[in-house]
């Protein structure tokens, strides 16, 4: 079984993009500090230099994670590998997976859906594919990897893509909290998938998606709400 299935068929903890409230979001150091709090599965947003190197930035630039103005999807690799701030610096998807080498699953958010293949060539070439999975809110990034890779829809607004999903073949599905209703949560689970809400940084609203059955919460506290849920 892929280890992101394992985790969530025992509640999981997914940091969301590492472990933000400790260390700066989607950097080593982030996803090591999210694995040192207890994480069970650790997420990871992808985007793709002009010459195809594959970083982990939840935007196309680097303005507010690195305060410099950089679009990354229009430059290439050699010249945004030495920006950083601090003790961080932009990570590749590489550095990534070899880091977590199957320490926790992997979800790897695909931000635009041309760059997906290349993310599954990735995860294929580092035989990462027993513990990573991707995740995306654009239904076309998942159908170019159906029956290759694990995956998972994420959405933010209702109804929710709870069937789309299923006929996208994913493991599981990603709602906002908001969507996470009891009566969603019972219709996903009849379809046989996962249920992953996300973004959780109050330890009540947790342990209150956890009752209502959530297969797994995504937070930017790690450590704050594997406390709470002990």
């Amino acid at each position: 079984m892929n280890l992101v299935l394992e985790k969530l068929s025992k509640k999981a903890l997914i940091g969301h993009r590492g472990e933000p409230a400790k260390e700066l979001e989607n950097t080593l150091e982030s996803i090591e500090r999210a694995i040192e709090d207890g994480a069970d599965i650790v997420e990871v947003d992808i985007q793709r230099t002009a010459d195809g190197v594959l970083v982990l930035s939840h935007d196309e630039d680097l303005k507010r994670s690195f305060n410099v103005d950089i679009n990354i999807r229009q430059a290439r690799w050699e010249d945004i590998k030495t920006v950083s701030t601090g003790r961080y610096r932009i990570t590749t998807l590489r550095e990534a997976l070899e880091l977590t080498a199957g320490r926790v699953g992997m979800f790897l958010e695909v931000k635009k859906p041309e760059d997906a293949l290349a993310v599954a060539q990735l995860v294929e070439e580092l035989k990462a594919q027993n513990w990573a999975a991707v995740i995306s809110f654009y239904p076309e990034a998942l159908e170019a990897l159906k029956g290759r890779l694990l995956t998972g829809l994420v959405y933010a607004r209702p109804p929710g893509m709870i069937p789309e999903a299923k006929k996208l073949g994913c493991g599981f599905v990603l709602p906002k909290y908001t969507l996470a209703t009891q009566k969603a949560v019972d219709f996903a689970h009849r379809l046989r998938l996962f249920v992953v809400a996300w973004t959780v940084n109050e330890p009540e609203r947790a342990r209150e998606l956890f009752q209502r059955g959530v297969d797994g919460v995504a937070t930017d506290h790690v450590e704050l709400i594997k406390k709470a849920l002990l």
